[in-house]
């Protein structure tokens, strides 16, 4: 409730502001074009709150990821520790599994095609038009991954006028990045576009492993084939992006055709899931000090991602297009990690996580510039996965440990050593038992105790999990103006979906489901410059087919329907967007993994009722001042009760990674003198606590914090070359990404720590 008193009071003033100013102003800033809505549109004729990040912000940030995205977005929080398993949260809801089965609640979309998929959506960002990323459900826009909202990343497409750049970065962690472009015009008809990025970075904590100074000195593993490997330490959290796109428009007066090609080759060092339980044999637990995870340097991910897809637009008059795309999408991807953080083999885990994806849409889309414009479409989507995992575990350590965290949690009823428990318990409690866990597993001696009757590794499974997905659907949404000033939006999309899943290779079942989903939107233009709309729309995720031992468990649909006030404002030197919202959720799904096979499973939680406000700012007092700001208020906690009046176990707890507060501000300023010009770059963010599991358990949650990166660029006039100072978390903050993880589960959790301050130097050139 504070937080809708606080935005109504806020989105109030503003309204009057943007009111008073909005008659003066000829809207000179330059105007917002998206396509949200499947045609080109002004920003502010769209009903739905959404924030358009620009080609220009990203080249001046240097932004080549998504998670860099969230620093600037009101209520959206993404994760990327590694391309793996991505997590993208808006507006307090995230959706991160691991099943090949869930459907993610949040759309990525890139140039129009399905991107959701975890193995996937992890897309370095080059060369690139804009991002846009709507908040809420989006049932008509984005169809049925779009339960949240959306992420719609923009690519550049060829056109008729020559144009090349490159970059050339080096910085102070070792990192080297590379990008560059080429557009070709072939003839009138024709154009040919190639970009490619190339960045890689050492990791950024140290990994103590398998040497003298380690729990394991032999300098031997076993690796998830059984095979024993040499076995060293390395380096963890860094970065690996090799990736290349070509595109080709051909375009004639009444249609256009763009292909394109794209792959993407990812090498990471491991993750560094530090346990905070067990320290390196030479260390501290620390997330942010040497690691020692036992798996050596077995551990990394590796990722091959390859597309091709087709857009066909054919217009039978201006006001008439009809379009027709088609995608085919291949991953391959695995992955080895320490999960239990440690020099111990507790539990280690290797896993293949393949895909192929594929669909194709239609669409006809109409808009005379009249009264009435919309589209109707239709689409078909396949998901094909396979996904085994492996568990390697000394058996005699492994033994001991569950053993003793049984004993100990029979004796204390009310301290759940597992994550995923909501407690009263305090953490001084928690980590008294933990303690007693874990000296279980030493000598008195301080070393690892040890059973010369056990082989020192064993290799479990593999557990394999597989998924096929088909998911067909109809759309329609139509808009018409009312009067001069009032425009009403309403559509529907209609899905019919088959979900196959396999688990273990034994347990099989498929399920059909079918669902049905609104969009209202009303807009009214008070000026050019101001435009107020209200949005609602009803968001579904899947329900999830788990087929195990004889009995198929189906977790119900989560549907949501959410409510949108806000406006959009664009003057001569400065524009304000703003909305308040609210959301009902029902039947909430919330994933967990089991500790010793690492399946996902799916359980519904209950409900809730959720709120917030966001707004985001740009003043230009000068044509070499830019102010921008964004400010995310959010109440998003579980309901105490179920609608039929039962309580769960999150009942006020606050969701996931979602902050209460969150906020930037951006400044840019350019200064000349003589043949040169200066521009410099701040930009500063802050984030209340979160939590980063829906138990709030003690312990696993990150504390306010603020982040500032900073930039010099000089240019001379006349000169394609300019050259760039930069600093990234300028003054070193320290700060988690996750906390908990698969260890989290055993009942000793994982940190993995956010990235160091890395300073670096910066070549571009513009052909």
């Amino acid at each position: 409730m504070k937080t809708i008193t606080t935005g109504v009071k806020a989105i109030a003033i503003a309204v009057a502001t943007a009111s008073a100013w909005s008659y003066a102003d000829t809207s000179a800033m330059e105007e917002i074009i998206v396509t949200a809505q499947k045609r080109d549109q002004s920003v502010l004729d769209v009903a739905a709150t959404m924030d358009v990040i620009s080609a220009e912000f990203l080249e001046r940030t240097n932004t080549t990821e998504l998670d860099d995205l969230s620093r600037v977005l009101p209520n959206v929080v993404i994760q990327e520790q590694a391309v793996s398993l991505p997590s993208f949260n808006i507006r307090g809801i995230t959706d991160d599994t691991a099943s090949v089965s869930a459907t993610p609640r949040i759309s990525v979309y890139q140039d129009g095609f399905d991107i959701s998929k975890k193995t996937v959506s992890s897309a370095a960002l080059f060369d690139i038009a804009r991002v846009e990323v709507l908040k809420g459900p989006q049932p008509t826009l984005f169809g049925v991954a779009a339960a949240n909202g959306a992420v719609s990343i923009i690519t550049n497409t060829p056109d008729t006028e020559f144009d090349a750049s490159a970059r050339f970065a080096v910085n102070t962690e070792a990192g080297i990045e590379t990008q560059a472009m080429i557009n070709l015009p072939i003839n009138e008809h024709n154009a040919i576009r190639i970009a490619g990025i190339y960045r890689e970075m050492d990791g950024v904590i140290a990994n103590n492993a398998c040497g003298a100074n380690s729990y394991n000195p032999s300098g031997q593993i076993t690796d998830h084939t059984g095979a024993s490997k040499n076995c060293a330490g390395g380096d963890l959290n860094g970065v690996s992006v090799q990736a290349l796109r070509a595109s080709w428009k051909l375009s004639y007066d009444n249609w256009d055709l763009v292909t394109r090609a794209a792959y993407e080759y990812n090498d990471q060092p491991g993750i560094a899931f530090k346990s905070g339980s067990i320290a390196p044999k030479v260390g501290d637990t620390s997330p942010f000090s040497t690691a020692e995870l036992g798996f050596g340097s077995e551990l990394g991910i590796e990722r091959e991602l390859g597309s091709v897809d087709l857009t066909l637009n054919y217009r039978f008059s201006d006001a008439l297009v009809a379009s027709v795309d088609a995608y085919y999408k291949d991953v391959e991807l695995n992955e080895a990690f320490d999960a239990d953080g440690t020099g111990l083999r507790i539990q280690d885990a290797y896993f293949d996580n393949d895909a192929i994806l594929y669909g194709a849409s239609a669409r006809l889309v109409f808009d005379d510039g009249k009264r009435f414009a919309g589209f109707v479409g239709l689409s078909n989507s396949q998901d094909q996965s396979k996904l085994p995992y492996y568990v390697m575990v000394d058996p005699w350590v492994r033994g001991t440990f569950d053993a003793v965290k049984a004993q100990l949690e029979a004796a204390n009823p009310n301290i759940p050593l597992n994550q995923n428990i909501s407690t009263n318990a305090s953490l001084a409690e928690i980590e008294a038992l933990r303690s007693a866990l874990v000296s279980s597993l030493f000598n008195a001696d301080g070393t690892v105790i040890s059973n010369p009757n056990f082989p020192s590794s064993i290799v479990q499974g593999p557990f394999t999990f597989e998924a096929e997905l088909d998911i067909s659907s109809l759309v329609a949404e139509g808009s018409y103006q009312l009067t001069e000033q009032l425009n009403v939006t309403a559509g529907l999309r209609y899905l019919d979906e088959s979900r196959l899943t396999r688990n273990f290779g034994a347990f099989e079942a498929e399920k059909e489901f079918t669902a049905t989903l609104p969009r209202f939107a009303l807009s009214y233009s008070v000026s050019d410059a101001l435009s107020l709309y209200f949005n609602y729309a009803q968001g579904r995720r899947s329900p999830v087919v788990d087929p195990n031992f004889g009995a198929t468990v189906v977790t119900k649909a989560e549907t949501v329907d959410s409510y949108d006030v806000g406006f959009k404002y664009m003057g001569e030197r400065w524009s304000l967007f703003a909305a308040l919202f609210t959301y009902k959720y029902q039947d909430y799904q919330q994933s967990y993994t089991d500790a010793v096979t690492l399946q996902s499973f799916t359980v519904t939680v209950g409900d809730s009722t959720m709120s917030g406000f966001e707004a985001t700012a740009r003043f230009m007092p000068s044509d070499t001042l830019s102010i921008s700001a964004s400010l995310g208020l959010l109440d998003a906690t579980f309901a105490s009760k179920t609608d039929d009046g039962q309580a769960f176990d999150y009942a006020g707890n606050q969701f996931r990674l979602a902050p209460e507060v969150s906020g930037s501000l951006n400044v840019n300023k350019r200064m000349s003198w003589s043949e040169w010009t200066l521009d410099w770059d701040l930009l500063m963010s802050y984030q209340s606590e979160v939590f980063f599991e829906s138990s709030n358990y003690p312990g696993l949650s990150q504390d306010a914090y603020w982040m500032v990166d900073a930039s010099v660029m000089l240019n001379r006039s006349g000169s394609a070359l300019k050259y760039e100072l930069y600093a990234d978390n300028l003054f070193d903050e320290e700060y988690l990404i996750d906390a908990g993880n698969t260890g989290g589960g055993l009942g000793i959790p994982t940190y993995v720590p956010g990235m160091p301050m890395i300073a670096g130097f910066r070549v571009t050139m513009d052909f």
